[in-house]
C-alpha cells in the first residue's frame, strides 16, 4: 500500500488534551507518523484510507472531539517552514504529541 499524507484539523484547541492526543500517537502502527504542528492541527502520513482513519479517530480518546481529516498527498505544499517540518514529510521520523 501506499504512504499518503493526511491533514487533522482539530475543532478544539487540544492544549489541554495533550494526554489524549499522546495516547492516539502512541496508538499508531509501526509504519505510521504523526507530527503536531499546532494544538489543533497535525499532519499524519498512513498507507490506511480516511475512513479507516477516521474510524480510529472515533474509537480513540478523541472520539468526542470535532475533526477534519483530508488527504494532502498530492497536493502542492510549500512555504516557509523550519526544517523539521519538510523532514517528517520527506524522510518519515516517527514523531509522537508529546
Amino acid at each position: 500500500m501506499t504512504l499518503r499524507t493526511y491533514i487533522l484539523v482539530f475543532q478544539e484547541n487540544l492544549e489541554t488534551r495533550i494526554d489524549e492526543m499522546k495516547l492516539f500517537a502512541d496508538a499508531l502502527d509501526e509504519d505510521e507518523r504523526l507530527f503536531r504542528f499546532d494544538y489543533n492541527v497535525a499532519f499524519l502520513q498512513s498507507t490506511k484510507d480516511v475512513e479507516a482513519l477516521t474510524q480510529r479517530l472515533r474509537a480513540s480518546p478523541l472520539n468526542k472531539t470535532l475533526f477534519f481529516i483530508s488527504d494532502i498527498t498530492d497536493a502542492s505544499r510549500a512555504g516557509n517552514m523550519v526544517s523539521a517540518f519538510w523532514d517528517i514529510l520527506h524522510h518519515g521520523d516517527k514523531l509522537t504529541a508529546a
